[in-house]
């Protein structure tokens, strides 16, 4: 259950979207907070601000419209390059810097901060109302724009600045040298006592119904499994070895238990390592 839990712990690290589409959420959310906060004494309440925006209607479609044409232009336009750019680096250092862009939670909050932004801007323009439709300008919600704006433009020049440091050689090594780091921690953080290898099991060979890449073998959870079933287990493939489907991975002296030994074995959807 534990290496179940893990396996989509690092699955969802790897989906680009998911927090971009958070703050998209977050974005329409607010939006519509915004507009019942004007429709409230809220909005009345603050209308008297000095920096709080008191244009007319005309103004406000115009400013809205602004904001939100170039916020989803810029993220298109920046990440299309910057995706042609990761390409070209990636010949050069290695297919790895792809999946470390794709991985990165601030590349994942920019992205998310322009389309946040464009949506929070889609919600209020579409409640925007002339004088002849009853007269409703979200006064706090465009104020609000305003600094989405004003954060989009920083976001921007921090987006740049982190894509150019992280295609540094530098950077790409130490990045891998931190993963290989935690993965020989994580494996080495029981040490267990010197005993002689035990003999090969002969049995039934468990089999995995996908290939691709061993990412993980969480001993713990085999040894616990094996343990709970008074059965022995040998494992034919270390991490990182690749995986064929229907071939054996690893072999259990009790036949009943053949199926349920795939518990502490992970293997990524993309076939990477």
């Amino acid at each position: 259950m534990m290496n179940r839990l893990r396996a989509a712990l690092e699955t969802l690290g790897d989906v680009f979207w998911l927090r971009p589409a958070c703050i998209v959420a977050a974005g329409v959310m607010l939006g519509a907070l915004a507009i019942w906060a004007e429709a409230s004494t809220v909005g009345t309440a603050l209308s008297s601000i000095s920096w709080i925006y008191s244009g007319g209607e005309a103004g406000a479609r115009a400013l809205l419209g602004a904001v939100a044409s170039s916020t989803i232009g810029v993220a298109g336009t920046v990440f299309s390059i910057t995706v042609a750019a990761l390409s070209l680096a990636s010949g050069q250092m290695g297919p790895r810097l792809l999946r470390n862009f794709t991985r990165d939670g601030g590349n994942q909050v920019a992205l998310g901060i322009f389309l946040g932004t464009f949506s929070y801007s889609l919600v209020l323009l579409r409640s925007v109302r002339s004088a002849d439709e009853g007269a409703f300008i979200p006064h706090i919600g465009i104020t609000g724009a305003m600094l989405l704006a004003l954060l989009c433009v920083g976001t921007l020049i921090w987006f740049v600045h982190h894509i150019a440091n992280g295609i540094n050689v530098n950077v790409v090594i130490d990045l891998v040298h931190q993963d290989l780091s935690h993965a020989i921690l994580a494996l080495t953080s029981e040490v267990a006592s010197m005993s002689s290898p035990a003999a090969p099991v002969a049995g039934p060979p468990i089999a995995l119904a996908k290939g691709g890449y061993l990412r993980t073998v969480v001993d713990e959870a085999l040894a616990d499994w094996a343990a709970g079933r008074r059965t022995a287990l040998n494992m034919l493939v270390r991490p990182g070895g690749y995986i064929q489907p229907g071939l054996p991975v690893a072999g259990v002296a009790d036949p009943m238990a053949a199926d349920a030994g795939r518990v502490g074995l992970a293997v990524p959807r993309t076939g990477g390592p």
